[in-house]
């Protein structure tokens, strides 16, 4: 039995960016009624310093409604302070007294929208050493890629995968899964929810679920 999980970075309460109406929406609910899929949404808890969850209750509320969304932490701003040097990798740029009031600014944001995610992934992929003792307790499990966690050992239950939803060739990783990466949006990710990619996805999914035998699930169900 293959499991096939979708993960989808950077959701927040922004138009364009996964809230109701949206198109990018509209691909997800179509692939939950055609395949049954699930997906592992890794939301920013105060995305760029303008989207604290703790502010839009109502559209968590919509997310969970759904019954095929899992929702997983994904840092607090993802933002850094040097763009140019950092990207987005907000828990690189960081001192480790930093990283602690940080984590503890996002875990307040989910406590008061009344949900504990399960799950962990760095925004931009990487974090400082140092800041892996302080976020592993914090969560039942870490997704990771498995080009960018130079080695690093979590004390937490470790996933591994990073193919796109873009590509054709797909990898099993840890074992018997299949994660699908991807980003709501963002026009410098090329493997956002568009028209183009929604198509391959869906052709992608033909394929496995024609020629094996698979279950939809959230990253918690298989971890």
């Amino acid at each position: 039995m293959i499991n096939i999980t979708i993960a989808i970075d950077d959701n927040h309460p922004e138009t364009g960016w996964g809230v109701e109406g949206d198109k990018c929406m509209e691909y997800l609910d179509e692939l939950n009624k055609e395949f049954g899929a699930k997906f592992t949404l890794f939301i920013p808890s105060n995305y760029h310093h303008g989207y604290p969850i703790s502010q839009y209750k109502d559209w968590i509320k919509y997310l969970l409604s759904k019954g095929y969304f899992e929702l997983a932490a994904h840092g607090h701003f993802h933002q850094t302070s040097d763009k140019n040097k950092f990207g987005e990798m907000e828990f690189l740029d960081i001192k480790e007294d930093e990283c602690v009031d940080r984590i503890k600014s996002m875990i307040n944001e989910w406590e008061m929208v009344g949900y504990k995610p399960k799950g962990w992934r760095n925004p931009g992929w990487i974090c400082q050493k140092y800041c892996i003792p302080h976020l592993e307790n914090k969560f039942e499990w870490v997704a990771l890629h498995y080009q960018h966690n130079y080695d690093f050992k979590w004390n937490t239950k470790m996933l591994f995968g990073a193919d796109g939803i873009h590509q054709t060739e797909i990898q099993l990783h840890n074992g018997n899964n299949i994660m699908f990466q991807s980003h709501i949006a963002g026009e410098w990710n090329h493997n956002t929810w568009d028209e183009k990619n929604y198509q391959q996805i869906k052709l992608s999914l033909q394929h496995i679920t024609t020629n094996m035998e698979t279950q939809f699930k959230t990253i918690s169900e298989i971890c």
